[in-house]
């Protein structure tokens, strides 16, 4: 049975572990926030993050520490199946970023490719568009939609009625050619996006093999939406 991450414990924290637990996972609750609203869907709480391998299945177990910090500590020893991200802003990327520093390297945002990137893709579909730190937004629906409660992402939009392409290999095809290095990681489910272990440390491995200098992105989407950040990488 798979075992899962949880970073963070809030609303989409607690739906994404018990979505799991429903499946059967082992998960970790990762929040240092020992009152957050995932915490009571918690058996026990632990201080070591391979607690996790040896837990019940269908169970969960709370850990009060941040969450980078534990990912980056277990992706150096083994790989979780499955990481719910829920927390503020872009988990991947903010990864990225610290994996990057505990290397003694570093990755800056760098948007002057951004425009580049967003005459690839339809006019419509740009959201929004952050030049200095290097962020772009998009969507195949219009401002101020909202997605289905427990959409599982068919192939035909339920609040569009379109089918359209799917995000990510619009933006797979907006970023070859211009960005050098790039890691789309596609997140899967109905009630919350999880994104596959695999794929995160297959991110983890392209940083660790940039040239200096070099224009890299991390993208996080579904088959509707995604959040891409650009970076450049400097061997410090």
């Amino acid at each position: 049975m798979s075992i899962a991450f949880c970073i963070g414990g809030g609303k989409i924290g607690r739906t994404g572990v018990q979505s799991l637990l429903d499946e059967g996972a082992k998960v970790l609750l990762v929040d240092p926030d020992e009152n957050c609203l995932a915490r009571s869907l918690c058996h026990l709480s632990v201080e070591d993050p391979d607690s996790i391998i040896d837990c019940e299945e269908g169970q969960a177990l709370y850990l009060k520490r941040d969450g980078i910090e534990v990912l980056i500590e277990v992706f150096r020893r083994w790989v979780p199946d499955q990481i719910i991200p829920a927390v503020k802003g872009h988990l991947a990327a903010r990864l990225a970023m610290a994996w990057a520093n505990e290397t003694h390297h570093s990755i800056h945002p760098s948007g002057n490719l951004l425009l580049k990137i967003t005459d690839m893709l339809p006019i419509d579909s740009v959201q929004f568009m952050d030049n200095a730190q290097g962020v772009l937004i998009t969507s195949h629906m219009t401002t101020g939609s909202i997605c289905k409660v427990g959409c599982g992402q068919p192939l035909t939009c339920p609040v569009t009625n379109k089918r359209s392409m799917p995000m990510y290999q619009l933006i797979d095809q907006a970023l070859t050619n211009i960005i050098e290095k790039y890691s789309i990681l596609v997140t899967q489910g109905a009630n919350i996006g999880v994104l596959d272990g695999q794929d995160v440390k297959s991110m983890l491995n392209i940083i660790d093999n940039l040239e200096d200098g070099a224009t890299f992105s991390v993208t996080t989407s579904c088959r509707c939406h995604a959040i891409v950040n650009l970076f450049r990488y400097y061997r410090c």
